[in-house]
């Protein structure tokens, strides 16, 4: 606190110093300007005065005279040699013509006050007189107030680094605790502080890396778990088929077994794919053919359909742009994942609709099928989530259909969501 408090008073009160004393620098040699030859008309008169004692033969003691008047005026008369007044160096070239044209030169004199000379009639000697008074003491007014300046300034400044010091300690501290392996910690500092950005920022991070590692967990033990299921069935079969009797039972088991390498391989294929868009680089769209992309995934979600013997039929879109922006890849794999699922809970049909709005756009999946609880729709795009009933298991699939639609939709910078479909099923749809 101590060092961060003098950094920051020196690095403001230094300008703030150099500024004032240019300020009262600046004014003081304007308005001096600007009375300028009224001050050499005053001391003319003054240096009138001061020969008139020096060259009155009747006066013998003319000094005692002169310190009178410096007694009376605050002033101090000096009679000094030409060189000696041509060689000072506080006095512009141009006062120095002026004093060798035998009139008043004018300078300012260290301290406070001025100093004036005038070469004394007929000789090479200078009459020098400097007024002292009340400016001996402008040298403590400056003083006085740059003090009081300086104060006020340190008071002001240590009310206003203290709470950002506080704030800022109390960042450090939730970043070490973060660094530690603490995410649970949030940093809090006030409201309004200008650290508040900062912390706002470190605890949306700390959120999200939270996030990241409890999903990061919770796939570890779903893959886990899900990777047991098939293998644990795999060797059941293996072991009825070598206890199988007839050629016939020994080929049942054979296929079944071949079910579940099939199965592993569609989870190790989706895994893979969730991996890799997690890991894509950014997003760089291409305008594609709409209806070609529309064709590519009825087919394959036709295909997909007459592998499980199952006799949906799938609408295309109507009214189709010419051209979409999007990854081919990426977006028709999201969406016969989306049609797929369709067909597997559909009673009849499933149609697909595209809208546009601007660069916006959205693809609709409609099923006509038992639909979806409002309350388990957003649990679906989490990878592994199943429903219970007329969507679980039993129906197929590994659970990580809809976890990699919502990807492909966020890499896209867009977003995928649930809601109730005008066929009276469940409706998918994918906007970016």
């Amino acid at each position: 606190m101590l060092r961060l408090f003098i950094r920051l008073y020196v690095f403001l009160m230094l300008p703030a110093i150099a500024a004032f004393v240019l300020f009262m620098y600046v004014t003081d040699q304007v308005m001096d300007q600007m009375h300028l030859e009224q001050s050499r008309a005053r001391w003319a008169g003054a240096f009138e005065r001061a020969e008139r004692i020096i060259n009155d033969t009747r006066v013998p003691d003319w000094q005692g005279r002169l310190k009178l008047i410096e007694e009376t005026f605050r002033i101090e008369h000096t009679i000094v040699p030409m060189s000696q007044a041509q060689s000072d160096w506080f006095m512009s070239a141009g006062e120095k013509e002026r004093l060798r044209d035998g009139q008043v030169a004018l300078r300012d004199r260290p301290g406070g006050g001025s100093v004036s000379m005038r070469r004394l009639k007929d000789t090479d000697r200078v009459l020098k007189i400097e007024s002292v008074g009340a400016f001996e003491y402008v040298v403590w007014y400056y003083v006085t107030i740059i003090a009081l300046v300086s104060l006020a300034m340190c008071f002001i400044l240590y009310r206003w680094a203290k709470p950002i010091w506080r704030d800022v300690e109390a960042l450090k501290a939730a970043t070490a605790r973060v660094g530690e392996g603490d995410f649970h910690v949030r940093a809090t500092v006030g409201r309004g502080s200008l650290v508040e950005p900062i912390a706002t920022a470190f605890n949306a991070m700390a959120g999200r890396v939270q996030a990241l590692l409890r999903s990061h967990s919770d796939l570890e033990q779903s893959v886990a778990h899900e990777l047991r299921t098939p293998l644990a069935q795999l060797k059941f079969d293996l072991e009825l088929a070598r206890t199988s009797h007839t050629p016939e039972d020994r080929e049942r088991r054979y296929l079944a077994m071949e079910q579940d390498v099939i199965d592993l391989e569609e989870l190790v294929n989706e895994l893979l794919l969730l991996a890799s868009l997690r890991e894509a680089p950014p997003y760089q769209p291409r305008e594609i053919a709409a209806r070609t992309l529309m064709d590519e995934v009825i087919r394959r979600a036709k295909d997909e359909m007459r592998a499980t013997r199952r006799d949906i039929a799938i609408e295309a879109p109507k009214n189709l742009p010419e051209n979409i922006s999007c990854d081919t890849k990426y977006l028709s794999r999201a969406l016969v994942n989306v049609v797929r699922n369709a067909a597997r809970y559909a009673n009849t049909r499933v149609a697909l609709t595209v809208e546009t709005a601007g660069e916006r756009t959205v693809i609709n999946v409609d099923d006509d099928g038992p639909g979806i609880p409002p309350g388990e729709r957003e649990r679906l795009f989490e990878p592994f989530t199943r429903l219970e009933g007329a969507r679980d298991r039993e129906t197929g699939g590994v659970g990580l259909g809809l976890a990699i639609v919502k990807s492909v939709a966020e890499w896209h910078g867009g977003s995928a969501r649930i809601s109730d479909s005008p066929l009276g099923g469940a409706r998918v749809s994918i906007t970016w």
